[in-house]
């Protein structure tokens, strides 16, 4: 995991008095730059941690990711324990949720609440890139890291290894 550290400034909040306050030590707000940040790998590319890793803060997650040409995407599923919102930043996807697939372009917004079908792939010819946004952030991102490792461009994924990392991660496998 490579780790560039967030840029700009950082302040701690302080009280009525002007003074820091009890655990204040920690940055209360910080700016993390496009490719910086904590990472993994997701399809082979690097996933950029740019919120809600550790104490950044522990109430949501947002990563922007790298998704490949070609890419087939995960299984469609949902997830119990956190909700998914997919933003595009650049390039299409083919996403679906409880209807039929639809093309995401940039500007577009999947959001997947808790407990519902979701899913997209990458048919297209080039790459995009996405802002992935999850809420809390501890149950997402242990997901996201583990599932991310198994997903790879060009190949669809192993529905038994998926299933056995899902139900990890208070995750369902759906049709």
């Amino acid at each position: 995991m490579r780790h560039r550290g967030a840029r700009g400034a950082q302040r701690g909040a302080r009280g009525a008095g002007g003074e820091k306050g009890a655990g204040d030590n920690a940055p209360m707000t910080f700016l993390t730059g496009r490719g910086e940040g904590p990472s993994f790998p997701y399809a082979g590319e690097p996933m950029f941690v740019l919120a809600g890793d550790g104490d950044r803060p522990a109430g949501f997650a947002a990563a922007e990711i790298a998704i490949p040409a070609g890419f087939p995407g995960p299984v469609p599923h949902a997830h119990d324990a956190f909700d998914e919102a997919i933003y595009v930043l650049e390039g299409r996807l083919l996403v679906w949720g409880d209807g039929e697939p639809a093309e995401a372009a940039p500007g577009s917004m999947l959001t997947a609440p808790r407990g519902h079908r979701h899913g997209f792939s990458n048919p297209y010819d080039s790459p995009a890139l996405v802002l992935g946004i999850w809420a809390p952030s501890g149950p997402a991102l242990a997901f996201m890291r583990e599932v991310g490792a198994i997903l790879r461009p060009g190949t669809p994924p192993d529905p038994a290894v998926m299933r056995d990392v899902y139900a990890r991660h208070a995750s369902r496998l759906l049709p």
